[in-house]
């Protein structure tokens, strides 16, 4: 699924990548109103609507006409274009906000199942749910804007996908203490820290290759290196939301979107959890050029 999403980015512009994201979005839309406990058709559809038209209306609130962008340069490649459509000051609050809402994630499963007064009522899932499919659909859809080839998308999913990785395998080895017994009882500590260390295995390995290109200053292979740390650990949030979410609603997977493999979201929940703060991030780096 993941790999599919990096070559839809490999080939097409900016606008019809847009459009495979939404193609890419719309059954985890149909998956999330199913968390939701929506059972009718015409209750879809509303719902389909309603996060339709809150994505237009943030849009509208990102967009602007004509303000030159800041490429970031790294190892002496500029790695993005002029974003002249996007107001980075409103989609830098969206990130953030999104990314905050990952923290609130974070300290609500760990009070799970004592605290599913707070979050279980139908409209507050859905809630949940633009906070989680908005801001990866516009995040994803910005690293496609700045670097038009992709990489910066293929970056984000290849270190989401480590993260997967390493975790299978070490606790497949190693796994006998359990991570979260309550939400996911096949997850366990060891897989947890094997796939933080494949996730910043991997950044050190692009670091490097970016360093022998052109020297990067300590400061910045110190940010990245947390970056990647955090990276790894919002991975595992979103795999143990989204676990969290199918556990209320009493199902396996989220749909059969993917036969073999569950749902759309069950491919993408890590990746929910990672795009914020990766994108935030890059924002950040674009406005401190000092830092490079």
């Amino acid at each position: 699924m993941l790999l599919g999403l990096y070559l839809g980015t490999a080939w097409l512009p900016a606008p019809f990548f847009a459009v495979f994201l939404g193609l890419v979005l719309l059954p985890a839309l149909w998956e999330w109103g199913q968390l939701m406990g929506l059972r009718r058709a015409a209750e879809q559809a509303v719902w389909t609507l309603g996060f339709a038209a809150i994505l237009m209306l943030t849009l509208f609130m990102v967009s602007r006409s004509s303000v030159a962008g800041t490429d970031l340069d790294v190892a002496g490649q500029s790695l993005g274009t002029s974003v002249s459509s996007i107001n980075e000051m409103a989609l830098t609050m969206l990130m953030a906000i999104a990314t905050l809402f990952w923290f609130w994630v974070f300290w609500t499963i760990r009070q799970y199942p004592s605290g599913q007064h707070r979050w279980q009522q139908r409209w507050k899932i859905g809630a949940l749910g633009v906070l989680c499919l908005l801001p990866t659909w516009l995040g994803l859809y910005y690293l496609k804007m700045i670097e038009s080839s992709g990489v910066l998308v293929f970056v984000l999913v290849a270190l989401v996908s480590v993260v997967d990785i390493g975790a299978y395998f070490s606790g497949r080895k190693w796994g006998n203490r359990r991570l979260a017994p309550a939400l996911s009882p096949k997850k366990s500590w060891a897989g947890f820290w094997g796939g933080l260390a494949s996730c910043v295995a991997l950044s050190a390995l692009l670091l490097a290759w970016l360093h022998s290109r052109q020297p990067l200053s300590i400061d910045l292979w110190a940010l990245l290196m947390c970056l990647a740390v955090l990276l790894a650990v919002l991975s595992v949030v979103g795999d143990l939301f989204e676990s969290m979410l199918k556990r209320h609603r009493g199902i396996k997977d989220s749909g059969r979107s993917l036969p073999g493999h569950g749902g759309v979201l069950d491919r993408i929940d890590s990746l929910m959890a990672a795009t914020p703060v990766f994108v935030l991030a890059l924002i950040l780096l674009r406005a401190m050029p000092e830092v490079l």
